[in-house]
């Protein structure tokens, strides 16, 4: 996917996540293509490119042309679903706030009902509310 960042973050390998633009966005001849990622979502930059553009909102006052791929998420899954290469149905652990994995339990960029594959298998963890779960690298 082609889309467009501030020309300081433009680097081979950054994840990022996209949260939208401003309003100001709307009415650029850009927002087409600067704003054609899905909110809420992780993406790496695979490839920066020549082409830059002005823009307003950014700190050097440009943006740079970018191809993104989605990122890998690390998170964790019961433990009897975690096999390399399997498919699953993606769905957050009920857990407290308190809980020292509860940032890798409910990670940024994954909605409940996504469908993902299993890249790489971690460690298992330790569950407060007794659960069995292991880390995991998802792809979707």
């Amino acid at each position: 996917m082609i889309t467009l960042i501030g020309k300081s973050l433009a680097k081979e390998g950054l994840v990022f996540t996209f949260y939208g633009g401003s309003s100001k966005c709307e009415s650029c001849r850009f927002s087409r293509t600067c704003l054609n990622l899905e909110k809420g979502r992780k993406y790496k930059i695979t490839s920066v490119k020549k082409v830059t553009h002005k823009c307003p909102l950014h700190k050097e006052g440009k943006v740079q042309t970018i191809e993104v791929e989605p990122a890998t998420i690390r998170t964790a899954v019961e433990t009897k679903k975690s096999y390399k290469g399997s498919t699953i149905i993606f769905r957050t652990q009920d857990c407290e706030l308190e809980c020292e994995n509860y940032d890798i339990c409910h990670p940024e960029g994954l909605y409940n009902d996504d469908k993902c594959q299993i890249e790489e298998i971690g460690p298992e963890l330790t569950c407060k509310a007794g659960n069995n779960l292991t880390e995991v690298i998802l792809s979707h």
